[in-house]
């Protein structure tokens, strides 16, 4: 029974990839608002009916599940050498996502529609909301016994994300032509006084 469950939720994914797929390509192509949810579905082959099954809404498509991300970057925190400072260890958390990021050909198209479609970048501050609560044990561990150790935590998550989306958002205007991880590397150190 649990393998059969597997292989429907491999299937899941895979149709989920395939509207996602479709619907970056169209939004890259059109705009973001002028997709509609029909076009998608008929691009995927399906009804739109069939589309709702999978997403709740257009920008569920491009922002995705913010636990689901936000659960690998809080693994990848915990994974990070215990006695790593905790402003080193929130960006080093993020590596995966740059490497990702760079990799991906199409990366730079998507992240154009995100940075300019007023309610995605609205579900992006919402998404990083939820990432903040989920790395907020991880990153008090690594502070020890210091005054509000809460607030301490929450400004090191809340800014180290800030400064992602400016090294992110300067990738994206380049065309992905700069090294991501070079531009995270030179905002974080301008923020730091470095």
């Amino acid at each position: 029974m649990s393998s059969g469950q597997s292989i429907r939720e491999r299937s899941r994914r895979a149709v989920r990839d395939q509207i996602k797929a479709v619907a970056m390509q169209l939004f890259v192509e059109q705009g973001f608002e002028a997709t509609t949810i029909d076009q998608i579905a008929a691009a995927a082959g399906m009804s739109s009916r069939t589309f709702f099954r999978y997403f709740a809404t257009k920008e569920d498509v491009v922002i995705g599940d913010p636990h689901e991300f936000g659960a690998s970057l809080r693994d990848a925190l915990e994974q990070r050498p215990a006695d790593e400072p905790a402003p080193d260890a929130l960006v080093r958390a993020l590596d995966a996502f740059v490497d990702h990021v760079s990799a991906n050909p199409a990366a730079v198209g998507i992240s154009t529609v995100m940075l300019s479609t007023p309610s995605l970048r609205a579900r992006h501050i919402e998404k990083q909301r939820v990432w903040v609560e989920l790395l907020l044990p991880g990153t008090l561990a690594r502070l020890g016994d210091i005054p509000h150790p809460k607030l301490v935590a929450t400004a090191l998550i809340t800014s180290t994300l800030t400064v992602f989306d400016a090294a992110f958002t300067a990738w994206a205007a380049e065309n992905g032509r700069d090294d991501l991880r070079e531009l995270l590397d030179t905002a974080l150190a301008a923020v730091r006084g470095a």
